[in-house]
């Protein structure tokens, strides 16, 4: 028997998973990543999590051993959202349903989940975290990052406990939902993330505009007044914002390359002396 295709021999539905076993595959599914490569992603990590669930379902030897091979095919959650594709995957083997349907629902929710996950969680949940605690942070405060460290662990757990219960409950309709609404999700995660950039270019002009304004003052010989720097303050930060605008929604870039621009102007702002410092001895640098 070639290990990953034919049929199951058993196909009468096997006993519904309990909760302790949801849970505890839940648990295992924070190492299903250690196992990426460039040829499977996730597989081997996503099969060990998965197996003594497969264990319980599938008690014929024969089944099992199908069952494990198919499941050591090609699989990428992103991690962050795998417990739900984990959920639908074994709600479908509970059910003994055929392999090509299961690989199918698999590959198509896994890839929702890779995808939104990313989007949630890399460029919203993550910056929007140490956006706040960072200034604790740098003022000395260890705290911040004890409680970056909790609200992005807490945050993790309880979707993944809670997202294996709700996929394997709801099954190949929850994974049909959430494909329907994969743009939806994507375009509001993208939203937060533009609110996130602009919290974080607010901060980059505030700590741009006192070295800025050292250097437009000793060009030309002027004070900058109140008024003026105000102005200086909001120019720069509605110019990014606008700039971040425009590369989301009509060059259809991606957050990561708007926050790579923004990482560059701030080096190149550096290097410049325009943060007040600078690696040249510049004339306007004091």
């Amino acid at each position: 028997m070639v290990v990953g295709v034919g049929k199951y021999k058993d196909t009468n539905e096997a006993y519904p998973l309990d909760k302790k076993m949801l849970r505890s595959i839940a648990l295992r599914s924070f190492l299903s990543g250690v196992s990426m490569n460039a040829e499977t992603a996730e597989s081997v990590g996503w099969a060990w999590a998965i197996a003594p669930a497969l264990k319980k379902i599938h008690t014929n030897e024969e089944d099992l051993a199908l069952s494990m091979g198919h499941n050591l095919e090609y699989v990428n959650t992103g991690g962050y959202l795998s417990t739900f594709a984990m959920g639908v995957t074994l709600a479908m083997e509970q059910q003994k349903a055929d392999l090509e349907t299961i690989r199918a629902v698999r590959t198509a929710s896994g890839a929702v989940c890779e995808s939104i996950g990313r989007s949630l969680f890399r460029f919203v949940l993550i910056p929007i975290t140490a956006a706040c605690t960072v200034n604790t942070v740098t003022n000395g405060n260890p705290a911040g990052a004890l409680i970056y460290f909790l609200v992005l662990t807490v945050l993790m757990c309880a979707m993944r406990f809670a997202l294996i219960e709700y996929g394997y409950a709801k099954g190949i309709r929850a994974a049909e939902k959430l494909i329907r609404h994969q743009d939806a999700l994507k375009h509001a995660s993208q939203i937060l993330g533009l609110i996130t950039c602009g919290a974080l270019i607010v901060s980059f002009s505030a700590q741009i505009y006192s070295g800025a304004a050292v250097f437009v003052s000793e060009l030309n010989g002027l004070s900058l007044s109140t008024g003026v720097s105000g102005i200086f303050h909001g120019v720069i930060g509605a110019a990014v914002t606008w700039f971040v605008y425009k590369q989301l929604t009509e060059k259809n870039r991606s957050l990561t390359f708007c926050i790579l621009v923004i990482l560059i102007a701030c080096m190149i702002a550096a290097f410049l002396g325009l943060f007040g410092t600078s690696v040249l001895t510049l004339p306007w640098v004091s």
